[in-house]
């Protein structure tokens, strides 16, 4: 299945695009693919069909990325999925972007100038992977608390829409804070997430109370996370030098008791490193919220390949309606190109998800039916020929 038509076939779907748009969307799906260097209006009239003050005019139109991704996760993920949110440096400069300003980035380990993006995506537990929902601009404010209550109300804004998909919401150790915590819970969602390492948990009391006067005892001292008591945790995995470990205690931060996972990594008896993680659903199982929250890094491959081969980070507006445009075609189209060449192959015969690789082919394609046009035969007979299919895999990794 081509890029082309599976986009085609979700915009079917979709009545109130009009003919124009559905036929821009189509075409951008795959200019994005196979257009090499940046994804610019300059360097999209030169690879495209249109102007490039057309490009600018089509990116500042609305479009429901939402529901056309939407269409495109539930018809093609597996049924077990959960949600994921984490923000993303965008590079930016000059002053006059609307919201740029000083975010922090991950891969600098440090505060830079630019724009920051709050994206949704879609775990597929099933596959092991990730697709893009949406992503915003962060506006920028100042101070920790208002920056976090800011992050919530993009989930909560969308709590009912979301929870079509799936109930659980994964986010980083950043966000493990009560406030944050408790917006997203009051709205029927549940958080898992790491915590930091210097939680303070505390088991729960289980002996009889003596009746005198008082608030009975609710707790039974502090949980020593390197030493675990055993009565109230048990081992529910790990092989080699790791330990996994499953409990329900007491997270004083939250003020809840949550269902925790405490992860061992051992040098010969000693351990070395813990990591704790929680759900708010105390009914959901350790090893369930261990796995799901490693499918969180899986966003982190969709920021990556969105900027190394899409052009998440290289629109060339200043306009609010042009970038959010940019953001979310690009990542859009990372979902479109994963689902057309890699979720399509059969689970056993699928290797590693390799965007360059597809980018590569797209590429290759483009050059090659130009070369066969020009020549004045059709590039679909030709297609056929084996020597063709191979030029078109020339400089995949994967090949």
């Amino acid at each position: 299945m081509q890029v082309q038509d599976l986009t085609s076939a979700i915009l079917q779907q979709m009545p109130k695009v009009g003919k124009c748009q559905r036929r821009f969307i189509i075409h951008i799906m795959d200019l994005f693919l196979r257009m090499s260097g940046r994804k610019n209006f300059l360097m999209m009239e030169r690879y495209g069909i249109y102007s490039e003050q057309s490009y600018r005019l089509n990116f500042e139109k609305d479009f429901d990325f939402k529901r056309f991704n939407s269409h495109l996760i539930v018809e093609n993920c597996g049924r077990e999925k959960l949600w994921i949110f984490d923000p993303s440096f965008i590079r930016k400069s000059g002053k006059k972007t609307p919201g740029v300003g000083y975010f922090w980035s991950g891969s600098a380990n440090a505060v830079q100038w630019g724009l920051e993006l709050g994206c949704l995506a879609v775990a597929d537990v099933e596959n092991h992977t990730a697709f893009h929902y949406h992503a915003s601009q962060t506006k920028h404010i100042q101070g920790e608390e208002k920056l976090l209550s800011y992050y919530a109300g993009i989930i909560t804004k969308q709590s009912e829409e979301m929870k079509a998909i799936s109930p659980v919401v994964c986010v980083d150790a950043y966000f493990s804070k009560k406030s944050f915590v408790d917006s997203i819970t009051a709205s029927g969602l549940t958080v898992i997430s790491r915590l930091q390492k210097n939680i303070y948990l505390r088991y729960g009391y289980r002996g009889e109370q003596t009746g005198k006067k008082g608030r009975p005892t609710i707790y039974a001292g502090r949980v020593d996370t390197k030493a675990l008591n055993m009565d109230y945790f048990k081992r529910i995995g790990g092989e080699g030098n790791e330990r996994i470990y499953e409990g329900v205690v007491h997270v004083r931060s939250l003020k809840q008791w949550c269902t925790v996972v405490v992860v061992h990594t051992l040098k010969g008896e000693e351990v070395t490193t813990v990591s704790v993680y929680f759900s708010t659903d105390r009914q959901m199982s350790g090893l369930q919220i261990y796995q799901y929250y490693k499918l969180r890094f899986q966003i982190e491959f969709l920021f990556r390949d969105g900027k190394h081969f899409l052009g998440l980070q290289e629109c060339q507006s200043r306009q609010e309606k042009a970038l959010d445009f940019q953001y979310n075609v690009s990542l859009t189209a990372l979902n479109v190109a994963k689902v057309a060449h890699w979720l399509s192959i059969p689970k056993e015969q699928r290797g590693a998800f390799s965007m360059a690789d597809i980018t590569t082919r797209y590429a290759n394609k483009y050059i090659l039916d130009s070369i066969i046009t020009i020549y004045g035969k059709d590039p679909n007979i030709e297609i056929n020929n084996p020597q063709i299919k191979q030029l078109y895999l020339l400089g995949k990794i994967a090949a």
